[in-house]
């Protein structure tokens, strides 16, 4: 049996502007069916899905993960395109609702197996955790934003413009040639994600969707210039992509994946280098502007304590959120979300 590497996204990240949600685009919902799980903490969403990926890997099926943004060790969605079938955490900060009820999305209650009366004895801890680490979000989402501030990309020079327009026309050139309109649909997701472990790329992924990458250097943010001049023309060309969002500037385009033509658009800076060997590495910082990369790298000095105080936020929310899981665990029927469970794998055939 043919070993298929799974994918792993995020669809939501921890912005400047509060929680950026991509989840209304997780599933087509003309041919693929979706799970909505309902329930609160602990209740064994993440459980039940990591269940469904693992078995549907054991068949040889492809599968997409969705971790969460906030605790990438939790999955947020499961997706099994072969078989069109996914499943997601569809509360908040991430509520997501049929497009077509009851056809295209079917709700799953996994608050029926909470024990309400022991839950309803913990009211007053319950609201207090969770109060306390929607404030912690907050106080990231505030720290992020003063980060972001620091790192809009500098007022480039045309000739580095330009180059930038050259080198994309390249890639397009190398390609696109001939590349026939593969069909499918172009979806959004975002690979990377300022997580509670700090900021996390999910690199894996690339290599498992593409045989060629191409890696951009971004740190003046010439990378992103070059991705999106290569998006357009595969959208123009009628080539489904995957965009790969920015967290910090969530209308950028980070990176981009094309899977039916084989070939992937990275961009790396000097603190988030690529961890393997790529096709291409195009060397776009090379400008002979040596001010411009200085003043980069004042930008980031001044951010780098920002970032630290977001990623003490999120820390101290996901401790608030573990205590409040350790509230409700012993109140869950593991056993009956076990046999839940098993309902489900069993879809996959």
């Amino acid at each position: 049996m043919e070993t298929k590497l799974p994918t792993r996204f995020f669809l939501g990240a921890n912005s400047p502007g509060g929680f950026q949600s991509l989840y209304s685009e997780f599933t087509d919902p003309d041919s693929e069916t979706l799970y909505i799980l309902k329930g609160g903490p602990g209740c064994g969403k993440s459980t039940l899905m990591r269940s469904v990926g693992r078995a549907a890997e054991e068949a040889g099926l492809s599968v997409e993960y969705i971790h969460c943004s906030g605790d990438p060790m939790s999955l947020d969605g499961v997706r099994v395109p072969e078989r069109g079938l996914a499943w997601v955490d569809g509360t908040s900060p991430h509520v997501i609702e049929p497009v077509y009820a009851g056809s295209q999305a079917i709700y799953v209650n996994l608050g029926a197996f909470y024990d309400l009366s022991a839950l309803a004895a913990q009211r007053e801890d319950i609201g207090r955790l969770t109060r306390g680490y929607k404030e912690q979000y907050a106080r990231a989402f505030r720290m992020l934003s003063g980060a972001a501030a620091l790192s809009a990309a500098p007022e480039l020079p045309e000739e580095a413009l330009l180059a930038a327009a050259r080198r994309a026309r390249s890639i397009v050139r190398q390609e696109l040639r001939g590349a026939p309109a593969a069909g499918g649909r172009s979806v959004r997701r975002f690979l990377s994600a300022f997580t509670c472990l700090g900021p996390m790329t999910l690199w894996d992924t690339v290599p498992a969707a593409a045989r060629r990458i191409w890696a951009l250097d971004n740190d003046l943010g010439l990378g992103n210039l070059v991705v999106e001049a290569v998006a357009q023309e595969c959208q123009a060309r009628s080539v489904p992509v995957i965009r790969c969002q920015s967290p910090l500037f969530p209308r950028l385009t980070e990176h981009l994946l094309v899977p039916s033509l084989g070939f992937a658009l990275v961009t790396v800076t000097s603190r988030s280098p690529c961890p393997f060997d790529v096709y291409r590495h195009l060397r776009l910082d090379a400008v002979p502007d040596r001010s411009l990369r200085a003043a980069a790298r004042r930008a980031q000095r001044l951010r780098a304590p920002l970032m630290d105080e977001a990623l003490q936020a999120l820390k101290a929310a996901k401790s608030l959120h573990d205590e409040l899981e350790a509230l409700y665990i012993p109140n869950v029927d593991f056993a009956g979300l076990d046999r839940l469970a098993e309902r489900h794998i069993a879809l996959l055939g």
